[in-house]
């Protein structure tokens, strides 16, 4: 027999042999491709951020993209736009280049740092200004700003309890122990409550909470209208951890709240019907650690150390990482302008508008 012909014949066993192989329905499948979710744009340092850590995302009404990050705000055109026009930093506008988060009120964009109060811009004027300890804030180290329109209040959230900026008279009152149960706050929600406002301030207590009677000592304050007060606390409700990273006023139903706790997970508030629904890795979370939650495409979403996540029909949740597509794993903002587009802000990854009708 010539040795092609030997070639021949071995090359015929090996394909029949990869063939078997191949039907033996005891070999294992291949893994499953994890689901996968579409990126849109993304920002980067290579795209013009000052840092890529990012705390906060804001699209504004003259349709500007402003990204927030640990070194300042890189301020682009339009949402799809990759080349800032504006590079903001404590040089030429911010009275700290540590931006913690961002919100846009009557013309006036309101940026929480850390270090420097708030800066506020005057989109109108194109002019800064700053508002601090001394113009009557709590302290200088600001974790969030939400506006309340029907106020005419903004309210900034600070490590010596929260500071109330009355717009139109360009002063501060504030809101702190005893009523407000733990002085470090570091997230705010605003929502209303029928006819009255009502804002919950989430606290960052970082202490271990012995048993007994200190657990009724921390939790979440309530202010609801002009005098009530509601206290959350370990002991008398289903708060399960006193260290809280957002609170989100869901507006579908509107009478929930949502809470991302730091390593409990995040919980469904229901204050009418007085219930705590948690949320874990055990449901589908990539992490009990959550930062943050909104609303985009009729789905909730939320940023956490281990990915994005968005919430199932039933009430499970899928998890995105870098296999499914994102850019890096910890996620620590999550944003949506219209209801509709997904802003995510990572930590040492940058930014990215991902597309929620891609998510599988």
């Amino acid at each position: 027999m010539n040795s092609r012909r030997v070639l021949a014949y071995v090359a015929l066993a090996a394909l029949i042999f990869v063939v078997a192989c191949g039907n033996d329905p005891t070999t294992p499948p291949p893994p499953a491709k994890p689901p996968q979710i579409s990126t849109v744009t993304s920002w980067t340092r290579t795209q013009g951020l000052p840092s890529n850590d990012v705390y906060a995302i804001l699209v504004t009404t003259e349709g500007e993209l402003w990204i927030g990050t640990q070194a300042g705000i890189a301020v682009y055109p339009s949402i799809t736009s990759t080349s800032p026009n504006d590079t903001i930093n404590e040089l030429n506008g911010l009275p700290n280049p540590k931006v913690r988060a961002m919100t846009e009120y009557n013309g006036f964009i309101y940026v929480a740092t850390w270090g420097g109060g708030i800066g506020i811009f005057d989109m109108a004027a194109d002019t800064w200004s700053f508002r601090n300890t001394a113009n009557g804030m709590r302290a200088n180290n600001v974790a969030d700003v939400e506006a309340s329109p029907t106020e005419d209040r903004v309210y900034c959230a600070t490590t010596n309890g929260v500071s109330i900026y009355n717009v139109t008279a360009n002063n501060f009152s504030s809101f702190i122990p005893p009523n407000l149960l733990d002085p470090v706050v570091s997230a705010i929600g605003v929502r209303m409550n029928g006819a009255l406002v009502e804002r919950w301030y989430g606290p960052r207590f970082d202490s271990i909470i012995p048993p007994g009677a200190a657990e009724d000592q921390h939790g979440i304050t309530v202010s609801r209208g002009a005098s009530t007060v509601i206290k959350y606390t370990l002991a008398n409700s289903g708060l399960a951890e006193a260290r809280v990273n957002d609170i989100f006023p869901d507006s579908d139903p509107d009478s929930v709240c949502w809470v991302a706790c730091t390593s409990a997970g995040l919980a469904l508030v229901d204050p009418n019907a007085s219930t705590w629904t948690y949320a874990t890795t055990q449901n589908g979370l990539p992490s009990n650690l959550v930062y943050s939650v909104t609303r985009a495409s009729g789905t909730i979403w939320v940023g956490t150390q281990g990915g994005l996540a968005r919430r199932r029909s039933g009430g499970s949740w899928q998890g995105y990482d870098r296999g499914a597509g994102l850019q890096a794993d910890r996620v620590r903002r999550v944003y949506s302008d219209d209801g509709t587009r997904l802003w995510l802000g990572f930590i040492e990854g940058g930014a990215a508008r991902v597309n929620p009708a891609s998510a599988q």
